[in-house]
């Protein structure tokens, strides 16, 4: 049984309204001249909110029963047991994950078995149930058994016995797809952090650092908002697009963040920051330096970004909720 389409791994997700919302905001302020125009104007564009390829691929690649392989509340022993993989199993998994378009059964579960993975899966994710051994790896059709339940490295085809399956059996299966889903997240982060590049440096940001991001554009008021505190002149316009080319393709951007602040009266009138209250970026009266046009553009980076790797982890259970103020 395979995959209908990429779009029955999203049905039970729950993403908070605001989240998307967000992200839509953020999603539609990355990327070329109009974007300028865009925030002098304090207009909005809408973009639909995207899931990076990574994510896509990991999902299509792991949920072999329609449904999503996290929950959105998860203990610490799920977590815990992905982190404990070895990187020996983590290498095989990715490598086997490209064996095929995505994981099939040799027959169709039974309709008691569906419910049965269903439950056995929440169990799994919410209580640490996990099986007691690994799903049997083999190398080609001819070598199962009719006994238990295993998976032909060439094909990903996952071999089930003709009666029913037992709960280990599902367990082994539920398993093997959280592991191969968590395997391919780590690798691609691995390859990511390699480039050193702008995305490498998103990729290397804490837990604390992308919350802090996510959580502050979230509160901030685009209905009332949105843009620069004044108009930008000819000269930044330019060197703008100039520096987000740089930053983009040469790596070059400031070592220190701009200053995120609640309300406009926080602002001294010094440097650039972004308010909560308008959502907007409070610029200086004086011409701003290319050190400051690259903290915006940073910023204007990172928070997409945050958006797509909260909702990444959240989907593959690596965090238990999206973030809220305390």
């Amino acid at each position: 049984m395979s995959n209908k389409n990429e779009e029955i791994l999203y049905q039970d997700l729950e993403v908070p309204e605001i989240v998307w919302e967000k992200a839509n905001m953020a999603f539609s302020q990355i990327g070329t001249e109009e974007k300028i125009q865009n925030h002098v104007k304090g207009g909005k564009r809408k973009k639909l909110f995207r899931i990076p390829k990574v994510a896509a691929a990991a999902m299509i690649c792991c949920c072999i029963f329609g449904t999503t392989v996290a929950a959105m509340e998860i203990i610490s022993l799920y977590k815990q047991r992905m982190e404990d993989m070895e990187e020996q199993e983590i290498e095989g998994l990715y490598q086997l994950a490209y064996a095929d378009e995505a994981n099939s059964l040799n027959r169709p579960f039974m309709a008691e078995e569906g419910e049965r993975y269903q439950a056995l899966t929440e169990e799994y994710e919410k209580n640490g149930r996990f099986p007691e051994k690994s799903l049997t790896i083999i190398a080609k059709a001819e070598d199962y058994s009719g006994q238990g339940v295993a998976i032909e490295a060439g094909t990903r085809t996952i071999y089930l016995p003709e009666g029913s399956l037992s709960d280990e059996e599902l367990l082994e299966i539920i398993d093997f797809n959280h592991k191969m889903t968590y395997s391919i997240y780590e690798k691609n982060r691995e390859q990511i952090l390699a480039q050193g590049d702008w995305e490498s440096r998103m990729e290397a940001m804490t837990d604390w650092d992308v919350d802090r991001i996510y959580l502050a554009y979230c509160a901030s008021n685009l209905e009332t908002g949105g843009g620069y505190s004044r108009e930008l002149i000819q000269t930044e316009k330019q060197r703008y697009e100039e520096l987000n080319h740089q930053y983009e393709t040469e790596g070059v951007y400031a070592e220190i963040e701009l200053n995120i602040i609640k309300t406009v009266d926080e602002y001294t009138g010094s440097s650039v920051a972004f308010c909560e209250e308008n959502s907007s970026y409070c610029l200086p009266d004086g011409v701003l330096t290319d050190y400051e046009i690259l903290q915006i553009i940073d910023f204007e980076h990172k928070i997409p970004y945050c958006f797509d790797r909260i909702n990444y982890e959240v989907m593959i259970g690596l965090r238990e909720c999206y973030p809220k103020a305390e």
